[in-house]
């Protein structure tokens, strides 16, 4: 399913279990994924370099297979009721990264029975969609979507000072999609935070670079009390810069931006996508055990299974920032 570790099969025994609180077969298809591979990852063709992350059966039968898928289908099914537009009928199947999309069926409210149909519910719109696909299995082969409108090649693409690369991060994607502020489909679009009255949040990159986004609709792409992190007193016009027209990161606390030599610092991305020569180089130094203290890793094997294991399997990520002048890195460690 997956191009990492597969995990082992859910047991005959966690499959009944499961449906036993759920009052319900699972549908047929999703039951034999399931007993193949209980959790892993497939990867998504609506969004580069995305993936979605299969919630697992839970199953009783070692302490390490507890521990691996104590949070279940029922355990996010209940996260995601909380969210009053999610469907009442619903059971979460899949998230991506960001935990703003999830993959779920639904509960036939007259017979009881699951449908096979994959669907999409995305926190930003509070909408779900059509299928997103007829079952699991057609989910995980289906082919990369070909966009509608593709991006103009003699049109540069905005240089944002305080961020490398919106689209390594995955805030920005390839896209057909219209920009909410300047009605344009550009052939980008972003898919990050913003933070504002309305559910508007999706944007093309220019006019995020302009400030256009944030000035309609009276928001910010980042917490402008975070800019600098407390520790580093900006100039408001560089905090504007970073809180209305740089984007966002993908975190699981508000986030935060750090600053260095008067000047907020440039987001590098999380600690597995920053290249590893610059963390051994010696401006990196003290980045390296700050972030050892606050993870509570030893600086020799601790460090390393830092750098070789995806956030996605840590319960922390840690974000990478450069100082634009001197050099030195610096960023935080974010706990789930």
């Amino acid at each position: 399913m997956n191009r990492h570790t597969q995990p082992p099969p859910a047991p005959e025994s966690a499959l009944r279990a499961l449906e036993e609180k759920l009052g319900a077969a699972l549908p047929p298809i999703l039951r034999g994924c399931y007993a193949a591979s209980n959790g892993g990852s497939f990867g998504d063709p609506r969004k580069r370099d995305a993936e979605w992350q299969l919630h697992p059966v839970f199953d009783a039968s070692d302490r390490k297979q507890m521990k691996r898928t104590a949070e279940d289908v029922l355990h996010h099914t209940r996260l995601a009721l909380q969210d009053a537009r999610f469907p009442r009928d619903g059971i979460s199947i899949a998230h991506d990264y960001s935990m703003y999309r999830q993959l779920f069926v639904r509960r036939d409210p007259a017979s009881g029975s699951i449908a096979e149909d994959i669907l999409l519910f995305d926190v930003h719109t509070g909408e779900f969609s059509a299928p997103y696909a007829s079952d699991l299995q057609a989910a995980i082969d289906q082919a990369r979507v070909p966009e509608a409108v593709q991006p103009d090649p003699a049109r540069a693409l905005p240089v944002f000072r305080y961020y490398a690369d919106p689209f390594e991060s995955g805030v920005m994607r390839t896209s057909g999609e219209t920009c909410q502020c300047c009605g344009q489909a550009t052939g980008y679009i972003y898919d990050g935070s913003f933070y504002a009255i309305g559910d508007e949040s999706h944007f093309c990159p220019w006019c995020i670079a302009d400030g256009s986004a944030a000035a309609k609709f009276d928001g910010e792409f980042n917490d402008a009390a975070g800019v600098g992190m407390g520790e580093v007193e900006l100039p408001m016009r560089i905090i504007e810069e970073v809180s209305q027209r740089t984007p966002s990161f993908f975190s699981w606390q508000q986030e935060r931006w750090w600053a260095h030599c008067k000047d907020a610092g440039r987001f590098l991305g999380e600690i597995e996508h920053v290249d590893r020569a610059l963390l051994a180089s010696e401006p990196a130094a003290d980045f390296v055990r700050e972030t050892c203290d606050d993870a509570h890793l030893d600086a020799g094997e601790g460090w390393q299974w830092l750098l070789d294991t995806p956030s996605r399997e840590r319960s922390f990520a840690v974000f990478v920032f450069g100082c634009l002048h001197c050099g030195k890195l610096g960023g935080y460690v974010d706990l789930s």
